[in-house]
């Protein structure tokens, strides 16, 4: 490993293609901005074509050149998530970087058009879905690798109730409760899709990530009155820059030394390494059947192990 990561560690990524989703803000811009610094093609996955429109031009103000595209993604909705990967398919024949990246934060309850709380929907499930819908072109790629995104937050959501999977109806609802669930989710897909692609002897890898502490503007956007949104914001200024919070994702999109299974975080020295996550991320049966249930849920069914 490189014993001191920093910006300047990262490669020339000439040639590469790389998806950021929910790159308009936040860490996925810093992300995407850092990518196409590099020389990568950087697609920006996001909901808002406006947004993204704005913020791909903000970045190309910053590296001029920057070989950018925006493509329409809505994680809460299944069919968006296959709608984009025919259209990303169909537009390119490789994919180096995954970066599932893009979620919503301690929101009030809401379900989506499939019927699914939102933090489940749009922060894992439709990120699972968009890794399976593409995993062939993954693999047809030399050196592919898929980041997921976690946060500190995933240890609210220890417990995965699968009798209760996306609150029914509020049921046990509460907004950092479905957020850290929803992390928890990413983090034991992660783990779970790595043994797999051991098992079944694939060339990707799987990573993951988080930002640690790091200002974001995902905080403020889910306040529901004026002095909410005022007082996160005030929270979010003390924070460290959003860069910081990029560093461990861009790292584990790039760092050549990596291996498959890694969870990278910010250090003390606020650069990001390696770091653990709690035993129950780790948890064999958890993922297994966060897996499974995932597979019936979307009806994809990847990296599937037989006898």
């Amino acid at each position: 490993m490189i014993m001191s990561w920093t910006l300047e560690s990262v490669p020339d990524l000439s040639g590469k293609v790389m998806i950021v989703t929910g790159a308009n803000s936040g860490l996925g811009f810093e992300t995407a901005k850092e990518l196409s610094r590099k020389g990568a093609k950087v697609v920006m996955a996001c909901r808002n074509p406006q947004k993204a429109d704005a913020s791909m031009q903000k970045i190309r103000d910053d590296v001029p050149g920057a070989d950018l595209d925006t493509m329409l993604l809505d994680l809460a909705s299944q069919k968006s998530v296959a709608d984009f990967a025919e259209q990303f398919m169909q537009k390119y024949e490789r994919l180096d970087v995954l970066v599932n990246n893009a979620g919503i934060m301690a929101a009030p309850y809401s379900e989506t058009v499939d019927g699914f709380e939102n933090h489940f929907a749009t922060n894992y499930l439709g990120h699972f879905a968009l890794t399976g819908r593409l995993f062939d072109l993954l693999e047809a790629t030399p050196g592919a690798r898929v980041v997921s995104v976690s946060s500190l937050a995933y240890f609210f959501g220890n417990k995965i109730d699968f009798d209760n999977l996306y609150y029914k109806n509020r049921k046990g609802y509460g907004r950092w409760r479905a957020y850290g669930r929803s992390k928890m989710e990413m983090l034991l897909f992660a783990y779970e899709m790595q043994r797999r692609l051991t098992r079944t002897g694939k060339s990707t890898i799987s990573l993951a990530a988080h930002p640690g502490l790091a200002q974001t503007n995902i905080m403020p956007a889910q306040a529901n009155n004026d002095f909410t949104k005022k007082f996160l914001t005030l929270v979010a200024s003390f924070l460290k820059p959003t860069i910081y919070g990029a560093m461990p994702l861009i790292r584990a999109a790039t760092d050549t030394a990596v291996a498959g299974g890694e969870y990278f975080g910010p250090s003390k020295d606020r650069m990001p390494d390696v770091v653990k996550s709690n035993q129950a991320s780790h948890n064999l049966d958890t993922a297994k059947k966060l897996w499974e249930v995932s597979e019936k849920l979307t009806g994809l069914h990847y990296l599937e192990e037989t006898l």
